[in-house]
């Protein structure tokens, strides 16, 4: 029997030796080793699919889970998700494995993106990948929303530097003045030799990456006075290419602390002799500082009597806030459900948005209900959530029914539930915050239930995309709960539509509702085959979509 293995997939298993260990005491691997390996089989992956060579444009934001350990096996692979036009995006999953024990664990997940280059140098054009598995499919259409989140996060950075918020610079002045005022800058010169460069004779993004960490570690030892631990790395871009015989500049210093963490801000320059110095890469890097039992300890504020140092402790906190706030995303569990709309970070909760559902979308193990007038009505009910998932058959082009549903003003022409429909706020072309009210399914509710959810909407860029739709709830100001209203809170929901069967007039909608104990009224009534709302629902828009259509 034939296993299916995707052709740009690459494992890497590296035993962590003390050569690979830092200055902890615990023998701990070195997190510039770790991303020297994960760079290495990211690069491989992507020249699998190039076949030419590949140079690292950027690392997305890094969390570490966990450390590793002398005598402990990492384990990293590497698969190409998508390529574009000149660039692609590798996925790479790191997990270790005590060899002793048989315990497995994740340590972190990053996504690099590559830019393949010809005999020349030149930026090479890319043929596309073709996704396989429903888990490559879904890689596949995240990559896409993945890359408009760089961008636009790129911007919000470049907006930092630019204006700097009240707020946070009042924050911060109410403690900065009075702290600690240690000097952490350090300045580091590295010669790049052909051992640090790739097979363009420019320096090893890994590398750089390597260099870059333990130059921010120095600058945060200075600080704690301890041995510092490497928890997060902002997203990381290189502008320009680094030749051999390059002197490298790496200068470092701690930006600002917060409680039990610090930012290390680090600029890296390059130069060749007699040339320019030029602007090569940006980085920030989060670090803890772990007592002898491994709990982080309580820093003291930093203090900061430049001007200089303001502007980056300020922009430091400006960057801090954007962390929590997506960790407030990623975490998106829990008692609250809805999290504070806010332009800084819509790029954020419409990624959330569409990766929810579509990995949603990956679950298997689906139980079937009741099917009826060709609408299949599924459940898979999990310790927190029940998901319900429909899938529907229309005899119409699946860009006409995206043309109606995108359209949230007139979901009232098929969707019985709901009786106030509002657009509270256009985010862009792609994306809007939407007031409803919705009829209780509850026999004796006194009040109606309404929602403010984020409705996020894209267009497939070939046929191996989705037409997708995603809803979230989110708190947005200017629509507080009110008396005459239950104000509720929507998990996700959506639909991806598709041709059917490769037909390009009939399309299938899958939707899927990942909902809450206090919304199950809304859909318990098609499980339990008391009602056929969904067929209703659905045979509705059929209907709608039809009278468009030219006869």
């Amino acid at each position: 029997m034939n296993c299916y293995k995707n052709a740009t997939d690459v494992e890497m298993n590296q035993l962590v030796l003390l050569t690979h260990t830092n200055e902890r005491e615990k023998n701990c691997l070195s997190c510039g080793q770790l991303l020297k390996w994960m760079d290495t089989v990211a690069c491989l992956s992507a020249e699998k699919h190039a076949g030419s060579s590949c140079v690292t444009a950027c690392m997305d934001e890094l969390y570490f889970e966990t450390e590793i350990f002398v005598g402990q096996l990492v384990n990293l692979t590497a698969r190409v998700n998508r390529a574009f036009n000149t660039s692609m995006e590798v996925g790479v999953s790191v997990h270790v494995e005590d060899l002793q024990s048989g315990d497995r664990k994740n340590v972190c997940q990053a996504f690099f993106t590559f830019v393949a280059l010809d005999e020349n140098n030149h930026k090479q054009q890319l043929t596309p990948v073709v996704p396989f598995t429903v888990e490559e499919k879904s890689q596949y259409v995240l990559a896409m929303e993945r890359r408009r989140m760089r961008m636009q996060y790129s911007f919000n950075l470049k907006e930092l530097s630019l204006k700097h918020d009240s707020e946070i610079e009042r924050d911060w002045f109410n403690k900065g003045e009075s702290g600690v005022n240690t000097d952490t800058a350090l300045e580091s010169v590295e010669l790049v030799l052909p051992p640090h460069a790739n097979h363009h004779q420019t320096a090893f993004g890994g590398q750089v990456m390597a260099w870059i960490a333990t130059a921010c570690t120095i600058a945060a030892a200075r600080l704690c006075r301890s041995t510092p631990l490497l928890r997060a790395v902002d997203e990381l871009r290189f502008r320009g290419p680094i030749k051999v015989g390059d002197r490298v500049v790496i200068k470092t210093m701690v930006n600002n602390t917060f409680e039990q963490h610090m930012e290390v801000g680090c600029r890296v320059e390059a130069y060749a002799i007699g040339g320019e110095l030029r602007h090569v890469n940006s980085a920030f890097l989060i670090f803890i500082a772990p007592d002898e039992n491994g709990v982080p300890k309580t820093l003291a504020p930093l203090g900061a009597n430049t001007k200089d140092g303001k502007r980056r402790a300020v922009e430091a906190v400006a960057r801090e806030r954007l962390r929590f706030e997506r960790e407030q995303i990623r975490k998106s569990v829990g008692p609250v459900i809805a999290i504070p709309w806010s332009p800084r970070i819509g790029h954020l909760l419409n990624y959330n948005n569409i990766e929810t559902l579509v990995k949603l979308y990956e679950l298997t193990k689906w139980e079937e209900v009741l099917s009826s007038s060709g609408v299949t009505v599924f459940k898979r009910d999990t310790d927190n959530y029940l998901c319900v998932k429909v899938i529907f058959h229309l005899q119409v082009p699946p860009g006409k029914a995206f043309a109606l549903l995108k359209d949230e003003r007139r979901r009232k022409e098929w969707d019985p539930l709901p009786v106030k429909v509002e657009v509270a706020e256009v985010v862009d072309d792609d994306d809007e915050i939407v007031y409803i009210v919705l009829k209780s399914p509850e026999r004796n509710a006194t009040k109606q239930d309404d929602f403010v959810l984020l409705v996020s909407r894209r267009v497939p860029c070939d046929k191996r995309d989705y037409f997708t739709i995603a809803y979230r709830s989110v708190l947005l100001t200017t629509i507080p709960p009110v008396p005459d209203y239950n104000r509720k809170e929507h998990l996700c929901s959506g639909m991806l539509i598709s041709e059917t069967d490769g037909d390009p007039h009939k399309a299938t909608i899958t939707y899927i509702n990942q909902t809450t104990r206090e919304l199950e009224p809304y859909v318990m009534g098609d499980l339990d085959g008391s009602t056929k709302f969904f067929a209703k629902r659905f045979k509705e828009l059929e209907k709608c979509i039809l009278k468009e259509l030219p006869k």
